[in-house]
This record gives structure tokens, C-alpha cells and sequence, in this order.
């Protein structure tokens, strides 16, 4: 019986490389003891479809969409999350990171779970405005939150 990872942000350069190593042959061969489950929104894209070839259930829906995210962290065992703030801006990001977690939180099966995290520059900066930078500002306070 394999450990279930949810991989939210799946299809992008990050999320590929993670499934990749999570399905990877241990360094003595044997198989990885994980399958993985990955969140997308579009389960036909060619991406997707690259990840479901390699056996990865392709589950749709998005990371601020919060039902689809509770759906997908059904049964898991761990998660790797990461949250696409270009796409939506640093506040959605935020509320979406802290809502992602109370999830993972309440989900009797989840073991493990990790946030693909950057530097929280405003803090580190005295919250100084020109060393503002909300992509890495919004990740930042989600794991400050999650301390």
C-alpha cells in the first residue's frame, strides 16, 4: 500500500520535479513507496497528461478554489503545496495558503505536508516599502502563520 502526496501547483516546473523524485526507485532499486495525487485545472492539458502517463491521479480543480482543495486531500497521507501568486496577487495567495493549511490541519490522514516557501523580504527588510516584493511577501506570511 503506497503513501498518498497531494501535490498542489503539480504542473509547474517546481511540482514536476517533486513528483518526479517522490516516484523515483529508492537508491537500493526498490520502488518509491509513494503514489501521488495531483491537483490541476485542467486534467487534459498536456502537462497533466505527461503526469497521469507517469501514474499520477490527475485530480481537477485549483488551489483557491478551497472545495476542490478539501476533495483532493482525501485520504492523503502527505502534501507539497505551492501557490502560483503571480497568477492571483500576494492577497488571495495569503488567504488561500492559510486556508489550504486549516485543510491539511483537519484532514485525519495527513502526515507530512510542506509549503514550497519563500523569504518574507518585507519583514526581513524592517517592512521597509522599497523592499516590498509580494511573491515572496505572501508566501512568507503563510509561514509565519503556519509557526
Amino acid at each position: 500500500m503506497s503513501k498518498l502526496i497531494l501535490v498542489i501547483g503539480a504542473t509547474g516546473a517546481q511540482g514536476i520535479a517533486v513528483i518526479d523524485a517522490v516516484l523515483s526507485a529508492a537508491s537500493d532499486g526498490s520502488p518509491s513507496p509513494y503514489s501521488v495525487r495531483a491537483l490541476t485545472r485542467d486534467p487534459s492539458s498536456r502537462r497533466a497528461q505527461e503526469l497521469a502517463a507517469k501514474g499520477v491521479e490527475c485530480v481537477q480543480g485549483a488551489f483557491d478554489n478551497l472545495q476542490s482543495v478539501a476533495a483532493a486531500f482525501e485520504g492523503v497521507y502527505g502534501a507539497w503545496v505551492n501557490t502560483d501568486g503571480f497568477t492571483v496577487g500576494e492577497q488571495k495567495e495569503i488567504y488561500a495558503g492559510l486556508k489550504i493549511f486549516e485543510i491539511a490541519k483537519r484532514t485525519p490522514s495527513v502526515r507530512h505536508y510542506v509549503w514550497s516557501n519563500l523569504d518574507y523580504a518585507s519583514k526581513k527588510s524592517g517592512y521597509s516599502p522599497e523592499h516590498k516584493c509580494e511573491h515572496y511577501d505572501g508566501k512568507g506570511r503563510v509561514a509565519e502563520f503556519m509557526k
